[in-house]
């Protein structure tokens, strides 16, 4: 039957707009389809509340609620938060728009409870991010999926997973937020804390508002008109792009008939298309939104299948699923997408996106897309929606797991839908399970969603067991290899977690199914993360009674103007008549050269102006904030990418950004690069002179320490992520040349002072304003000051005014970090764990200038102690330079830095010493009156006591034992508890800036005006300020304000020029490293306990409860200090866990261009979310603890409590212990900072990571790296002779390379016609007459755990066998002063033909590398016997096998014999020299103990070593047991070591022992054949015998060419002979001769004379005798 179709007349689309915006409504005729929502608002309405804080949607600032009517019948209204940086003006046709203003306003009194909540509870510091806080919270209260009836503090932590807040913490917000909830009786009353001193918790917060009646706010009523609203089609026009919204399938289906392909870009939730047109700068002509088609809308279940429509949106998607949810109908699909959706990006995304958009967008980190194809979905394009099947059976079970860096709005890193269906098998003793269908799929793990075809078919039919889904581990790597250049790098850990969302499958299908065969304590596995409610506490201690308003906790005073969006900031403030807008020019290249620059393109734009550079700089164009070393703008070279070029200036901010996207340069690329510190090491790259502090005699006290441990701490930067970009206003006057200057800076002074200096102009003629900042934390310190600068020369240059935003991205890209450290120290304690001895290094990335670097380096030099006395010890310190941008000063001023090595350091002893590092802190801690490391006595000194306190409140001990139970009882969740003090001294080091001004103005009328030279960036010194001035005053503080802050104070002189109000800072104060002296004026003190719990499979985790101890001596403001604790706290939780930056460089991050930020917006760097609040966060401020240094006994409180963020660093480090010491792993192992999820789960060593890397997978120190070869060259060979692998430089080169080092790669497949093992052994040669080899490596891929070793294999962090395994062996590297050997294992390795062997070299200075260079020998010899040397009958029981060679050498020289031996039954070895040069007789004999060995029935091989002296002549004997006949005897791999360290005495044998390398010969008990080779080709057989002349031949012209002196050489690394069957491997040293010959420059002959130096070293350092 054919549905006959009636043709209805469609009327033609409007081209306007009609919408509401708090209950105005609007007919906008006049509409740019490229506009935001966000840029309608401010710039048309002048609604600024909405702020644009990154412009991706990840940040919330823009969030505003979007009301629509969805039933015209019903009357049904949907509600949603949207993110108004996202949502196209176009798109809310038929909306009311509520903004922060519509709720309420503090002019009008009306101020919704939301807002008034909010800031009474103290949940506003900056204010940046609060109208979009307050806006996700009316949201949901008004929600109609939440009636007030029903709303729960569940309801209400789950509304802000897409909202951010850098100051806060977090707790307040959420303690404001959940008095808006029915179930706060739920919260833990203050009973259940035990406490008897004032304490405020949740509840009580919660309580009062309940208590209180609120007067019923204006309520914006849904407009009438928009109920009876009818959509129609619309096509609106625009200048760049046009718009077409149809209301039906069909009008769709025309209008891409119409526009194909790329002539029309379909639009939903516009989430992916904003991005792909801002930053990817995608440009579409048109845009079809289809979120009106009716057809697209359906949702429904049958019988059979789900069926949703395509444009479903994900929220509505979530509710539907809820109310399906059933797993014996559906198999666990429902559950499985609502896992997903749960923690799919933010509400205001899913608010807005559907499924149909998520799935064509096609990422391949997709979250919802493996489900589906688990599930076997299909997308019928006929119906435009989705088809998912239900299952035929109840044993169908559907999974989805997901890891990301962060819960909260992110996407994951590998996600995964698993499914399989089960079949009962018929069994005796207990049921059984059989696989009938299996489908894995994995997002994260390739360019696709990648679905496991091949592991999905061997699986069918196995049982379902343990056994069976190790095998479907194996099978799923194997199918999904991760190259070298996997985008977003991470491939060990993403390996790693494909396998243990498998685990966790099985785990959980064995619970339902109620198998017995799982162990109990992995029940926890079974089911996904759920968090619990979070609640807090805080205990204030009573103020003194003298006090009337300071020491009160008075709200912020600017937080109803914060919560209502009437507070302005820079980006607020109105522009001016004629105003123009900059958007900055900056490089792209590193250390480059600038050759042209053409403004051809930029020009054409329509509103262009001008450009601005260097040329327009009429005073100074070097700038800095101590040092002035560099440019406003690059002149010439370029120091980093980012650095500021010129300025873009036009007429519109729009025209301003797309003209600078089109500024062409060319740039002729300098060398070498430097990003790391490991860069600026070796190329001697410093800022400075080395800095140094000492006390005590560090070297007598390590020498004479009863231990010793040394170490290396790595620890990463920190983006300052304040919310309010920087920004600026300037206003030129061109009759007087005053300029004016509003700037988000935290630093006016040195803003106005360096932006005279590049005018040309007096520093009176500038001024600075700053009313307030969004955020600063040290990043508006000086770094906001270059471009406010670049601004103020553009605006001299036209005479407008001329303002700047820089957006989020380049933002991040260019104005700094915090520094990252590496550290090395050598420390020195007593059995017992007490401190005798520090020698520590400290290294900071400066990036390219000075900055504030050095000041940043001395204070993690002054706080390397903590709270511990170090009698001995010495600190030195280096600023790399390198080519990034300069980093900044950050909260914590490098004290976080020193303090974290300090605390790794305690961490390090207790774990060696196995104790408790509670007890190494107490032991060591500072007592009243010691003195510190740079000379300053502790006074009112009070850790210890706060150790004490805390341990008692926060029932430290008793939490102890209960986190060791639940480890015991947990297999893959472990918890971690750790307490941990801070000392943080306040005080400036350059003493000039120890001192503070201000001016009062008192009214007629009584009134107080207060200005001074702080700057209001959230932390609330203009509230404290406000009190003390009513305080001294004695008048109300609503009668006291303060204005902003402007530049009209003297400085250096610490003189007051105004006489008005000033204070100088009390002597002692500054420190002179020279002298070993630093005073602070006094010290800020605390402790924390932090409890954590860990995912030891995924690296997930999350804060139990922290218990946090501040002594702010009597503080000003309580509740605001408080919010300084909380908010620093979860910021030191970010520096040391999540916040990872990642810088493009030659070596861990190949992947992304090299000196670029990829890390640069909310969506790729994760900052704390509302989800990663303490469930219990608890602080306490110290009582009776006055300090008479500071005003009413106050101290400072900002940045001290940030490092106790690291507890939950040390307390997850705890938990991976635990973990590791169940796997067996019980040593120290070194944790990076930050501890991400990739590295907590890569330090849970297990079999899973042992798959996924096998290299060092114990030990594994997760980063974002690749392998930096990628071409592999194969080849073949008879494994059964000897052979070589010989590298030479393959390339001439007659100019440098635009790279530093170059890299050659070979590859060998071992050949074996059967699948048997054969045993080999593998040594590299690399001729020390080469020096241009930086490093060598030599890899077996596809290796197994079958290997006999001398100590731990060094697994790489490096994947090279094309996705596969690998395992190094060997690995080498040049030292500075020339190249040496440094073998890091004996081995023999059983191998098959499956197993390929990997020799990588790496080439240093490509100016010298020739054809003819010395090239690398890699020896690879088979044990496979072949016959027995000789027999000999020991006694009447054994029959043994002996065999000898014959030293030929040097005159008397000590070596260390070692020998490689397997524990095989009734097989015992002995070996001893014998030397008979004169008289035949044994002089020496060395025997070892026959009776290790008997009886022993392993594969493993132990390694015996021994010092000896050996001279030509003399026999090495080894004599084997050949009793059982079973070759066990041939088996051996047989080392001679020469000592380098033996200095011709005696007394040094032993201490050499451990300090060799190989240098001389190996015996291999095999008859071998020899050759050698060039890559290609391999090697081929030759015959014994031509080995035997060819041999003797070489040994008579060595012999002779000894006697006759030609050729002096340096060392011989060795000569073997076999009695009956010649053998050898030869490895002379070269001569200096060998470097003359490729000494064609300068250069080349200071190597070659370096080499004469070195060979003269040598011999000297072997202790060479006659």
């Amino acid at each position: 039957m054919v549905k006959e179709t009636i043709q209805q007349s469609t009327p033609p689309p409007v081209d306007y707009l009609l919408f509401y915006v708090n209950g105005k409504q609007i007919i906008e005729h006049h509409v740019e389809p490229d506009w935001t929502l966000l840029w309608y608002l401010r710039n048309k309405l002048n609604l600024t509340g909405s702020k644009l804080g990154c412009g991706e949607g990840g940040c919330g600032a823009c969030t505003v609620m979007i009301s629509q009517c969805m039933d015209r019948h019903s009357g049904y209204l949907e509600h949603r938060t949207v993110n108004a940086c996202l949502a196209p003006i176009c798109s809310v046709d038929g909306c009311h728009i509520i903004t922060v203003e519509g709720l309420g306003s503090v002019a009008k009194s009306n101020l919704h409870p939301a807002q008034s909540r909010l800031a009474e509870m103290y949940g506003s510091q900056c204010g940046f991010c609060t109208p979009g806080i307050v806006m996700s919270l009316y949201g949901t209260v008004t929600s109609s999926n939440h009636p007030h009836s029903s709303l729960t503090m569940q309801d209400i932590e789950e509304a802000f997973d897409g909202n951010l807040c850098r100051c806060t913490g977090y707790r307040p917000i959420l303690d404001a937020a959940k008095s808006f909830a029915k179930d706060t009786n739920k919260l833990p009353c203050k009973d259940s804390f035990s406490s008897s001193k004032p304490t405020s918790t949740t509840l009580d917060k919660c309580l009062s508002f309940v208590k209180k009646l609120d007067k019923e706010p204006h309520q914006i009523e849904f407009p009438n008109e928009l109920r009876q609203h009818i959509p129609q089609s619309i096509h609106i026009k625009g200048s760049i792009v046009e718009w077409y919204r149809p209301i039906t399938l069909n009008e769709l289906l025309e209008l891409r008939c119409t526009y194909p392909g790329g002539a029309s870009k379909l639009v939903f939730g516009n989430t992916e298309v904003q991005i792909e047109t801002k930053f990817k700068r995608l440009k579409y002509p048109r845009f079809i939104s289809v979120t009106h088609v009716e057809e697209l809308q359906q949702m429904k279940r049958t019988s059979t299948a789900l069926i949703i429509g395509a444009g479903v949106t994900l929220t509505r998607l979530q509710t539907k699923l809820s109310e399906w949810n059933d797993q014996k109908l559906d198999g666990g699909i429902c559950q499985a997408l609502i896992d997903q959706l749960k923690y799919f990006a933010s509400t205001q995304i899913r608010n807005v996106a559907s499924l149909g958009g998520n799935i064509v967008n096609a990422s391949p980190i997709s979250d919802v897309n493996p489900v589906l194809q688990a599930a076997d979905a299909v997308l019928e394009l006929h119906r435009v929606s989705i088809h998912i099947p239900l299952p035929s059976t109840n044993k169908t079970f559907i999974r989805s797991y997901k890891q990301a860096r962060r819960r909260d709005d992110d996407i994951g890193i590998v996600s995964a839908g698993l499914h399989v269906e089960l079949e009962s098998i018929d069994s005796t003793d207990k049921q059984q399970w059989r696989i009938v269908c299996a489908r894995f799929s994995f997002g994260g793990m390739g360019p696709t969603t990648i679905l496991t075809k091949k592991t999905e078919q061997e699986l069918i039919g196995q049982t379902w067991s343990k056994s069976t889904i190790n095998k479907a581990c194996e099978l799923a790597l194997n199918e999904m290899p991760l190259n070298d250049l996997t985008p977003g790098g991470q491939p060990e850990y993403r390996r790693t977690l494909v396998q243990s969302f498998l685990y966790k499958f099985y785990v959980y299908i064995c619970t339902e199914l109620n198998q017995s065969n799982v162990d109990t304590k992995e029940l926890s596995i079974t089911h996904p993360y759920h968090r619990p409610v979070s609640h807090g506490q805080q205990i204030i201690p009573e103020r003194p009674s003298s006090q009337k308003v300071v020491g009160t906790s008075l709200p912020h005073r600017s937080a109803y103007l914060q919560t209502t969006g009437e507070a302005k900031y820079i980006d607020d403030m109105p522009s001016l008549p004629n105003t123009l807008y900059a958007a900055l020019v900056l490089s792209t290249q590193p250390n480059a050269r600038i050759k042209s620059i053409d403004l051809g393109a930029t020009s054409k734009v329509p509103g262009f102006v001008s450009f601005t550079n260097h040329k327009d700089i009429q005073g100074d164009n070097m700038t800095g904030d101590i040092v002035h070393d560099e440019e406003v703008f690059v002149s010439s070279i370029t120091p980093c990418v980012g650095a500021v070029i010129g300025v873009v200036l036009c007429e519109t901010e729009r025209a301003a950004y797309a003209a600078t996207n089109l500024v062409q340069i060319e740039y002729e690329l300098l060398t070498p690069t430097i990003f790391t510190i490991e860069d600026a090491i070796e190329h001697n790259s410093y800022l400075g002179d080395e800095r140094c502090l000492k006390q005590g005699d560090v070297e007598k006290a390590l020498t004479e320490a009863e231990h010793t441990l040394e170490g290396t701490i790595l620890m990463g930067g920190q983006e300052h992520f304040y919310l309010e970009t920087n920004c600026c206003m300037i206003i030129p006057s061109n009759d007087d040349q005053e300029v004016t200057i509003y700037s988000s800076t935290q630093n006016p002074s040195k803003t106005q002072e360096l932006t005279a200096l590049a005018l040309g102009y007096d520093v009176s003629h500038v001024i600075c304003h700053v009313k307030r900042m969004g955020g600063g934390f040290g990043g508006k310190e000086s770094r906001s000051i270059a471009p406010c600068i670049a601004a103020a020369v553009s605006a001299v240059k036209v005479g407008r005014p001329v303002r700047m935003n820089i957006e989020r991205d380049v933002d991040m890209s260019v104005t700094g970090q915090r520094h990252p450290f590496k550290l090395t120290y050598k420390v020195g304690f007593t059995n017992e764990g007490q401190f005798t001895a520090l020698d520590i290094r400290l290294w900071s990335n400066a990036g390219c200038s000075f900055d504030l670097s050095l000041p940043v380096l001395e204070r993690a030099m002054l706080h390397i102690d903590n709270t511990y006395r170090f009698n001995n010890i010495r600190v030195r310190g280096r600023l790399c330079k390198t080519h990034l941008p300069s980093n900044t000063a950050f909260r914590g001023f490098g004290g976080p830095q020193g303090l974290f090595g300090c605390e790794t350091i305690v961490e390090h002893i207790a774990a060696y010493l196995k104790l408790d590092p509670l007890i190494i802190r107490r032991l060591n801690m500072y007592k009243e009156g010691d003195v510190t490391h740079f000379g300053q006595p502790l006074e009112r000194w009070n850790i210890p006591r706060m150790i004490d306190e805390l341990l008692i409140s926060s029932d430290y001990q008793q939490r102890q034992k209960t986190v060791e139970e639940f480890n015991q009882l947990n297999t893959f969740r472990k918890r971690g508890i750790t307490i941990l003090p801070t000392k943080f001294g306040i005080a400036f080091t350059a003493k000039f800036l120890n001192q503070a001004g201000a001016l009062v103005h008192i009214y007629k009328d009584g009134s107080v005006l207060v200005s001074h030279g702080g700057t209001e960036m959230g932390q609330g010194l203009h509230t404290k300020m406000i009190s003390i001035a009513a305080e001294i005053l004695g008048c109300d503080v609503n009668r006291v304000r303060i204005s902003e802050t402007a530049t009209d104070k003297a400085y250096f002189s610490r003189i007051d020029l105004c006489a008005h109000g000033f204070y100088a800072t009390p002597e002692p104060l500054g420190a002179d490293f020279l002298t070993n002296e630093a005073n602070f004026n006094y010290f800020t003190q605390g402790a924390a306990v932090t409890e954590v719990e860990l995912d030891t499979l995924t690296g997930d985790w999350h804060i139990l409860r922290v218990d946090i101890l501040m002594d702010v001596g009597t503080s000003l403001n309580p509740q605001i200090d408080i919010g300084q604790i909380e908010g620093a706290y979860v910021q030191g939780v970010g520096l040391f866990t999540m916040e990872e930056l990642i810088w493009g460089d030659h070596n861990q991050h190949k992947w992304t261009k090299p000196g670029a930020l990829f890390t640069r917006g909310p969506g790729t760097y994760k900052i704390p979310s509302f989800n990663d609040v303490p469930l219990d966060m608890r602080v306490e401020l110290l009582s009776n603890a006055a300090n008479p240094r500071a005003v009413y006994s106050s101290k400072a409180i900002g940045e001290p409590p940030l490092f106790l963020g690291a507890a939950a660093f040390f307390a997850l480090r705890n938990a991976c212990m635990a973990y590791r010491e169940q796997q067996g792993y019980k040593e120290y192992f070194p944790l990076n900072s930050p501890a991400t999820v990739e590295r907590l789960r890569m330090a849970c060593a297990d079999e899973f990571t042992q798959r996924a890397c096998i290299q060092q997978h114990e030990t594994f120190q997760a980063k974002v790296s690749l392998s930096i070869f990628s071409v592999i060259t194969t080849t073949s060979s008879n494994l059964t002779a000897n052979f070589n692998i010989t590298i030479r430089a393959p390339y001439t080169i007659s100019s440098p390379l635009p790279i530093p080092y170059k890299s050659v790669h070979v590859q060998y497949t071992v050949p074996n016609d059967k699948d048997q093992w054969n045993i080999i052994s593998i040594e590299p040669l690399i001729l020390k007459a080469n020096r241009t080899i930086r490093q060598l490596s030599v890899h077996i891929c596809q290796f197994t755990n079958k290997v006999y070793l001398q100590k731990s294999i060094w697994y790489d962090d490096q994947t090279i066998c094309r996705g596969g395994s690998s395992m190094l062996i060997y690995h080498w590297a040049a030292l500075s002063i020339g190249t040496s050997f440094r073998g890091l294992n004996d081995l023999g390795i059983q191998i098959d033909k499956s197993k390929s062997i990997v020799l990588t070299v790496t080439y240093v200075h490509e100016q010298y590398v020739h054809k003819e260079q010395p090239g690398v020998v890699l020896h690879i010899s088979t044990l496979i016997p072949r016959f027995h040397l000789a027999s000999l009958t020991v006694g009447n029981k054994y029959r043994a096998t002996r065999f000898s060679c014959r030293v030929l050498n040097y005159p008397r020289l000590l070596y260390s014999i070692k020998p490689l031996f397997p524990k095989t039954k009734r097989t015992w070895w002995r070996i001893y020299v014998i030397r008979n040069r004169s008289f035949g007789r044994k002089l020496v004999q060395f025997v070892l103990d026959s009776t290790m060995f008997l009886n022993k029935n392993r594969t493993e091989m132990e390694i015996l070593s021994s010092d000896i002296f050996l001279i030509s002549g003399d026999y090495i004997i080894v004599e084997c047991d050949d009793h059982d006949q079973d070759s066990n005897c041939n088996f051996l791999i047989f080392y001679v070591y020469k000592n380098v360290n033996y200095k011709s005495s005696i007394e040094n044998v032993h201490s050499c022992k451990h300090n060799s390398y190989p240098d001389l010969f190996k015996l291999i008990p095999t008859k071998a054949s020899l050759s050698t080779m060039t890559v290609p080709p391999m090697m081929s057989n030759v015959d014994s015998s031509t080995v035997f002349l060819l041999i003797c031949l070489l040994l008579f012209i060595i012999w002779i060419s000894i006697i006759v002196g030609c050729v002096i050489m340096r060392r011989i690394r060795g000569l073997v002979n076999f009695r009956t069957e010649p053998f050898g491997l030869i490895g002379a040293q070269p001569t200096k001769a060998m470097y003359d010959r490729r000494a064609n420059d300068a250069g080349q002959q200071k190597l070659a004379a370096e080499a004469d130096h070195i060979a003269q070293l040598d011999i000297e350092h072997m202790g060479l005798m006659s």
